[in-house]
């Protein structure tokens, strides 16, 4: 689960600091930080997402479940 999180993040923040760096003309302190500011905030949005989308999945009892149980 975590693992597509952290790869996602590591993409995406090096994109984006790239994208800082050669477009916005940022320096490479704040390139640096957008990079890491992103990577952990997309590998956090991802690997929540992955959770909730495995518990969304998983079966709840209902009634008629523990009335045959």
């Amino acid at each position: 689960m975590a693992l597509a999180g952290i790869m996602m993040g590591t993409l995406t923040g090096f994109f984006s600091a790239l994208f800082s760096l050669v477009v916005l003309g940022h320096s490479v302190w704040t390139s640096l930080l957008v990079y890491s500011g992103v990577g952990i905030a997309t590998a956090l949005m991802l690997t929540i997402a992955v959770l909730l989308r495995n518990l969304s999945d998983a079966p709840h009892l209902t009634d008629e479940a523990t009335a045959e149980a």
